[in-house]
């Protein structure tokens, strides 16, 4: 089950995951019970059933969870219920895949602050000017090339800097940047991508390799939401005193997911079945002005049957099973973080799309227009106008 708490209420967080069974099975209308420390009962729900007997299931939710210490209990039918303590404590927490096993520790988000700040340099380089002035900054882009500048400023798009070795004024695309961090480790960008790596990796198992050639597997993983000199938790099954293991973010080259990826290129995959058969039954509805394209989606189940079970049940698994070969050749399960030399890229892109993003891209020529209107503008200013009306009537008054 995920745990993730997110977005803040007047009086509390919400609190929703994913049950599933040792198997990794979905665990579908099963009793969740949330309780404080004093095993006080805070809320009672049931994991949502699957949808078609298939799709989902094993959610649950909670809402205006307030600050402290809980503890989940969700009923599994089998002879080991599951059962996690976490904290809720003003930041968006996300506690991993809980299965029917032992309790993970406290999950306690911490901010990790630099008790004595001091110049790092993570990213093997050619040697750069001396510079006690002014504090430098790395850009790493989406292919693993870095480079080290002095930051001058960043807009909507777009991040203006000044070259080390020559002092010549560059620029680049947001959308090109993975991250970029200063000489203290804090990072002052983050791509949706790298956020949403991190995330999705906060729902599986996997194995780290390090810069010095180590690897090590997890069951668990965890990601400060706030950069700076991060560090990064792992939990072990194997370790029976249920603590966390702590590593520097910089020292991380690679994160590989398990095999619990593929539940999410089965997720991408069924949605993009979804909007795949979606658009086209939409654009049959308008051009026909019938609802009848929708109706022949539907499985005929009229006796005598012979076999015509609708495009969904044939469409949807053909694009799933696609997308799982396409993740596999393409090895999405793969994450790379910080680059070995400043000069020597990662194997593969660490873009990863978002259909929202680029919709809202592809808006921008008719959405701009609109909100740069006259009337549009007039709306968005009206509380600007009162102020200034407000500021003069005061002024003749004191005059």
């Amino acid at each position: 089950m995920f745990a993730t708490i997110t977005g803040q209420s007047t009086s509390g967080f919400e609190v929703k995951g994913t049950a599933v069974y040792k198997s990794g099975v979905l665990l579908e209308n099963a009793e969740v019970t949330l309780m404080d420390t004093t095993e006080k009962v805070i809320g009672k729900s049931k994991t949502s059933k699957k949808v078609l007997k298939r799709f989902g299931g094993g959610t649950f939710k909670f809402t205006n969870i307030p600050n402290g210490s809980y503890k989940i209990n969700i009923k599994t039918g089998e002879d080991i219920d599951i059962n996690h303590r976490f904290v809720v404590k003003n930041d968006p927490v996300d506690l991993g895949t809980l299965y029917p096993f032992k309790e993970f520790p406290i999950y306690q988000p911490a901010h990790y602050e630099v008790d004595s700040p001091f110049k790092m340099r993570r990213i093997s380089s050619t040697p750069v000017p001396a510079d006690s002035i002014n504090i430098k900054h790395v850009i790493v882009d989406l292919d693993g090339n870095a480079n080290t500048v002095l930051l001058d400023s960043m807009v909507v798009d777009t991040v203006f800097y000044t070259e080390i070795n020559d002092l010549q004024k560059g620029r680049m695309k947001l959308d090109q940047v993975y991250f970029i961090y200063n000489d203290y480790g804090i990072f002052i960008h983050q791509s949706r991508s790298l956020k949403d790596r991190m995330q999705d990796l906060q729902k599986r198992d996997g194995y780290i390799i390090f810069h010095n050639g180590d690897t090590l597997n997890f069951d668990n993983i965890f990601f400060e939401p706030v950069l700076r000199n991060p560090e990064v938790a792992t939990f072990h099954y194997a370790d029976t005193t249920g603590k966390a293991v702590y590593h520097s973010f910089f020292d991380i080259y690679k994160i590989r997911s398990g095999p619990s990826y593929v539940g999410q290129s089965v997720e991408k995959g069924s949605w993009t079945g979804v909007y795949f058969i979606g658009g086209m039954v939409s654009l049959q509805v308008i051009s026909q002005q019938s609802i009848k394209p929708i109706l022949q989606l539907l499985p005929d189940m009229t006796p005598p049957i012979e076999g015509n079970f609708g495009t969904v049940v044939t469409v949807i698994p053909v694009i799933t099973l696609g997308q799982i070969a396409y993740d596999w050749i393409k090895d999405k399960r793969s994450n790379y973080f910080m680059p070995t030399h400043e000069n020597t890229p990662y194997p593969n892109n660490m873009f990863v799309f978002d259909l929202p993003e680029w919709m809202w891209k592809k808006s921008q020529p008719v959405v701009r227009p609109i909100m740069n209107s006259r009337p549009v503008k007039w709306w968005t200013q009206r509380q600007l106008r009162k102020v200034q009306k407000q500021a003069a009537n005061q002024k003749s008054a004191s005059d």
